[in-house]
């Protein structure tokens, strides 16, 4: 028995593209099925004791926890999208600084996050930011002009999306991607992409702030500035932070985010600090 022909089979030109072919089909279904659960990894980060700045929106196929803290006179209220493997609760005390400097602050767990029912997807966080939106303006009262549109990480998904849609003052993104898959391919390879922010961004006019890590191994720094580059804003900043990565943003000298939105996007009133 020929057991070489058996096992590798009789070879022809045509088997290499075929293995290829099987070998890219496989890694696309995989990409498509599994995405959600490389993208998404929602934290058992709790929410603190007082949860009297919370609020559960009821939704058409869930409901969304979101954080308010309003702003002082004149100042703006910043819309923030968290990243991938963080919630509300481990997202408190950025948001509390931003508002003792002035800010109105507010945020919104993804579906399955925190207090959110539901599953994270691309669809459901943007169905997540657009009900987040519209309970900013007809309950909370806040006029679109006083929106600042923050997206970090993956944030920057639902973020550029809902700036393509609705008014606003001006967007803010920090460490954002071109979109999922090329964090990992780098260019256009499979099919099903999620957040396709290279495409959102040319439809965003507004002013635009771009802040990325220059050693960012996570989210290639060139995206970011792809993505500033993209943008057809007349008023836009591109600021690369020197020796900063992905998980370590927040903590570098030059990453002063009050007053890098106050010099770049809201130029209309001084900073304030105001009590907790």
């Amino acid at each position: 028995m020929n057991w070489k022909k058996l096992l590798i089979g009789t070879w022809s030109w045509k088997r290499p593209f075929y293995s290829l072919g099987s070998i890219y089909l496989l890694l696309a279904l995989y990409a498509y099925f599994l995405a959600n659960q490389l993208i998404f990894q929602p934290p058992g980060t709790p929410y603190p004791d007082d949860q009297s700045h919370f609020t559960i929106i009821p939704a058409e196929e869930e409901t969304i926890a979101t954080y308010h803290r309003p702003a002082s006179p004149g100042m703006p209220t910043l819309l923030w999208s968290h990243g991938n493997a963080q919630n509300l609760g481990s997202l408190t005390s950025v948001l509390d600084d931003l508002h003792s400097h002035g800010y109105g602050v507010l945020s919104y767990d993804y579906p399955g996050y925190g207090l959110s029912s539901g599953k994270p997807t691309e669809k459901s966080c943007y169905h997540a930011i657009e009900t987040t939106y519209q309970h900013a303006l007809s309950t909370l009262k806040i006029e679109p002009s006083h929106l600042i549109l923050i997206g970090q990480s993956v944030g920057s998904g639902p973020t550029t999306w809902l700036a393509a849609k609705h008014e606003h003052h001006s967007v803010a993104l920090i460490a954002p991607f071109l979109s999922a898959y090329r964090t990992v391919t780098h260019i256009p390879l499979f099919p099903g992409d999620r957040f396709p922010n290279h495409k959102n961004i040319t439809r965003v006019s507004s002013p635009l702030l771009v802040i990325h890590g220059e050693d960012d191994q996570v989210i290639p720094f060139k995206h970011g500035k792809r993505l500033f580059e993209l943008s057809p804003s007349q008023e836009k900043t591109f600021l690369p932070i020197p020796a900063a990565g992905h998980n370590n943003l927040f903590h570098n000298p030059s990453f002063d985010l009050p007053t890098l939105i106050q010099n770049h996007l809201w130029k209309k009133s001084p900073l304030t600090s105001i009590s907790p």
